[in-house]
């Protein structure tokens, strides 16, 4: 389960309203120094969202609690597949049908992005098949 610290902003009929607030594991990495991840963290870091979750356990909290949420692991990787494989493969598929066929090379490149575009379509439609599966929204877990 990936776990998230938050504050309760509001409950309602839909959920649990909680605000989260982005962090870096940049200052834990031993390669911080030397890592140009740690400037494309920064940018985001510390950047508050507030996300609806489901409170499947009926915990009791109020507005100004701290609360754990959480997501588990396989719905997290079945997702971020999703969302960033299927659209990749049908570029190189796209890409490879034309070059297969012996197409010039502006033909193959726009073919290529038009499957790249074909599976970001695909995942759209899929993506709300997955949206109303409790399975992959983020669940309160406990309270602090």
């Amino acid at each position: 389960m990936l776990e998230e610290t938050g504050r309760v902003v509001d409950v309602d009929d839909d959920g649990v309203w909680v605000e989260t607030i982005k962090q870096s594991a940049c200052a834990s990495c031993s390669a911080r120094n030397g890592c140009g991840q740690k400037l494309l963290a920064s940018v985001g870091q510390g950047k508050r969202s507030v996300i609806c979750v489901d409170n499947p356990s009926h915990l009791h909290v109020a507005a100004e609690d701290n609360v754990v949420i959480g997501i588990g692991e396989n719905a997290f990787m079945r997702i971020s597949l999703l969302i960033y494989l299927l659209p990749l493969l049908a570029l190189f598929l796209g890409a490879a049908i034309a070059s297969t066929l012996g197409l010039s090379e502006p033909a193959v490149i726009g073919s290529g992005l038009a499957g790249l575009g074909i599976g970001l379509v695909i995942v759209r439609f899929i993506s709300r098949t997955y949206m109303t599966s409790c399975k992959y929204h983020p669940v309160l877990l406990k309270v602090i």
